[in-house]
């Protein structure tokens, strides 16, 4: 009889038929195979078969329902999940290792073999992909992987040590330009899931999408620090990838029928040059320089002369650097430029003979994220200090750690995530005082003017542990 019940969807998807309506289409189906039958007589027998019939009828026609919910990602249950993913050629990821870009300096054609160990004096991590010391004195950025699952904050220029051996009479030094990527744990069901809609997307949806799909397949890459980012004034495209082994991420963004002429990388542009001994650079972006760098000037209006010229710079702070030189005499900085190299820049060379692709895209930078919360109640008892302490850490740190690339914190919601975080020991009702303090990257901040934003670098990404929220009362 399922076959004629009416299929009811709502806004929420297919619902089970009440079990009203399976009675009263179960009597009229049989009062027109039997006329004059009648379900109301006395002594109830009828109305017992009937009753049975219907508790039958709804269970079929809820498991009716839930088959319908199964065959798409929303309502499916973890296996039919699985083959979902499996035909989309999504499947779940594992685990993976903290991973850092490190550059070896020494002399030229020196080979860095796959395999080779560096550190940082904590952990150990392992060159994936080789490479070759260059005439310039050193090689590109190499991805290294650590030897020990975990995630930690592998800050720039902390991965100095090499393990593996180097013969006698070569100098060979390494170092991290940039931070790098802490590692995830297995991804869950919920993150598999919003995955498997988005490639069932991909089809419809076009090239951005499928771009998506394709690179967050890659083992490591993390789904918060992927982003596809046109430009404006047809300024192509930029791609932001965190984590993943950089030749099969640019093999997913090749594999995207994507025109990778249409790729740019980040811009690391000046927004001030001061007239003083010696003259300062302040950026857009985080510089990611370290003192001794040498960089590249372009572009500049109005401080024209320091225009297609190498500086040796000496850092101020992760916006500013000074050039090295005295600009005081020079004329005013008006507007524009750009510094060269930008280190969250990665470019991999691509071989499918007999060409050559190179393929860039933006490595996010880090940006390390401290919180203070200070909480007061009207309860005269509660549970315990050490108890708010426990609930409220992991849950500000999974928010931390869940906002997308280039996207800003906020405080309102930082104070609604630790409120129901510790709603089982303290009621949101008593809490009195929530303040939140940030401070990024060791220096405070402060929201923007009338909202509880804060913004960060805008291709950059948070992150934080527990260690690193402090919670009490006051």
């Amino acid at each position: 009889m399922t076959d004629q019940l009416p299929l009811i969807m709502t806004e929420a998807g297919p619902v089970p038929t009440a079990p009203s309506t399976i009675q009263q289409t179960l009597l009229a189906d049989v009062a027109a195979q039997v006329p004059g039958y009648t379900a109301y007589l006395p002594g109830s027998m009828i109305e017992d078969i009937s009753s049975t019939d219907v508790a039958s009828i709804v269970q079929q026609d809820s498991a009716r329902v839930e088959t319908i919910n199964s065959l798409t990602p929303f309502g499916a249950n973890a296996f039919l999940l699985s083959l979902q993913g499996q035909i989309y050629g999504v499947q779940l990821n594992q685990a993976t290792n903290t991973s850092v870009y490190e550059i070896f300096l020494g002399p030229p054609g020196f080979v860095i073999p796959e395999g080779f160990v560096v550190s940082d004096g904590a952990y150990q991590y392992v060159v994936q992909d080789g490479g070759v010391i260059a005439a310039s004195g050193q090689t590109a950025q190499l991805n290294c992987v650590a030897t020990v699952s975990g995630s930690w904050a592998v800050p720039t220029g902390s991965v100095t040590n090499l393990i593996s051996s180097v013969p006698t009479g070569y100098n060979v030094t390494c170092y991290n330009p940039v931070a790098g990527v802490p590692g995830i744990g297995n991804e869950t069901e919920t993150g598999y899931r919003t995955r498997v809609l988005q490639a069932g997307l991909a089809a419809s949806q076009g090239m951005a999408r499928y771009l998506k799909t394709l690179v967050g397949n890659v083992t490591g890459v993390q789904p918060n620090l992927l982003s596809v980012q046109q430009q404006p004034n047809n300024g192509g495209w930029k791609i932001i990838v965190g984590g993943g082994d950089p030749y099969q991420v640019a093999f997913a963004i090749y594999s995207a029928l994507f025109d990778i002429d249409l790729i740019v990388g980040s811009e690391l542009q000046i927004t001030n040059i001061t007239q003083a001994n010696p003259g300062q650079v302040t950026t857009n972006l985080l510089h990611q320089y370290s003192t001794g760098q040498v960089v590249f000037i372009q572009g500049v209006q109005g401080m024209t002369l320091v225009n297609d010229s190498y500086f040796t710079i000496t850092v101020v702070d992760e916006y500013n650097f000074t050039l090295g030189i005295n600009t005081t005499g020079y004329d005013a900085y008006t507007t524009g430029g750009v510094v060269t190299p930008n280190l969250r820049n990665i470019t991999a060379s691509l071989i499918d003979y007999p060409d050559v692709y190179e393929v860039t895209f933006v490595n996010p930078p880090q940006q390390i994220v401290a919180i203070t919360v200070t909480w007061n109640t009207t309860a005269p008892n509660f549970v315990s200090q050490a108890a708010i302490v426990q609930l409220g850490q992991p849950a500000l740190a999974n928010y931390v750690n869940g906002i997308y690339a280039g996207q800003p914190m906020n405080l309102y919601v930082m104070q609604s995530v630790f409120s129901a975080a510790i709603a089982s020991v303290l009621p949101p009702a008593q809490l009195t005082t929530i303040d939140v303090a940030v401070s990024i990257n060791g220096v405070g901040v402060s929201p923007e003017m009338g909202t509880g934003i804060i913004q960060g670098d805008l291709e950059g990404y948070f992150y934080t542990t527990a260690p690193q929220i402090t919670i009490m009362q006051g």
